[in-house]
């Protein structure tokens, strides 16, 4: 039984409104949010291969330095496989499972963009997913949600109605999401051939019906989409 990570770092970082600036790249404290993504995979002693899905040639000499500086510090070497990305997500993945290990078994994905994650949740995804086929980091929306209708975008004096939603059943997905690499090439098969747009891997299990176990992790695990992400998950990283 064989696991591979898929560490997914290849993302535009659009939203971060700083040009040419690598949010996983971007020094935080001694770190940054890409080495700590791999620092915690090298330490899950389950993990045996782990591909890790780069934007461009520039990207790649950058990520290589991270993952010399995080052997030199680990308890382990592994020999990543580097994989150029796709235009969207589900194309990048799709890459990653490609170029997966024939004995890899089962597949986490993880989005680096999410630096809090530590080598025990990534031990314990094992010990579930080896049970029952995928599993996915979660937790459930605490705040209230509600749909505003009739809003007018220029002028905020007008009163428009609005409607609850209700929470219970909701939860935030998040990652590592991890599942049999057999469950994720027959559901990203199927998407591509349905020309479907999926936004995790969860999506892309429901497409061929399969059940997910979702695992409520004890600490945070935001995920960087801007600038204003930094000071947060500095403070965080800072009491890791």
């Amino acid at each position: 039984m064989k696991n591979c990570a898929i560490l997914l770092a290849g993302g535009s970082g659009s939203r971060m409104n700083s040009p040419g600036e690598d949010k996983l790249l971007y020094p935080i404290h001694s770190t940054n949010s890409f080495r700590s993504c791999y620092e915690a995979f090298l330490n899950a002693n389950k993990i045996d291969y782990v591909v890790i899905i780069y934007r461009d040639s520039e990207q790649l000499k950058l990520l290589k330095k991270e993952i010399d500086i995080a052997h030199q510090t680990g308890n382990r070497k592994l020999n990543p496989i580097l994989v150029k990305g796709g235009r969207e997500r589900r194309d990048s993945v799709f890459n990653g499972l490609t170029n997966c290990p024939l004995a890899s078994e089962f597949v986490y994905i993880h989005d680096c963009a999410r630096p809090m994650i530590q080598a025990q949740t990534i031990n314990q995804l094992h010990e579930i997913v080896s049970q029952t086929g995928a599993v996915a980091v979660a937790r459930p929306l605490r705040d209230t949600i509600k749909i505003i209708e009739e809003k007018d975008p220029e002028d905020w004096r007008i009163p428009c109605s609005t409607k609850s939603i209700e929470r219970s059943n909701i939860w935030i997905m998040e990652t590592p999401q991890v599942a049999r690499k057999d469950w994720l090439q027959e559901g990203m098969n199927f998407a591509l051939n349905q020309n479907i747009i999926t936004t995790d891997e969860v999506s892309v299990l429901e497409l061929i019906q399969k059940k997910v176990t979702i695992l409520e992790i004890k600490y945070p695990n935001p995920k960087i989409t801007s600038q204003a992400d930094l000071p947060y998950l500095s403070f965080l990283l800072s009491s890791k």
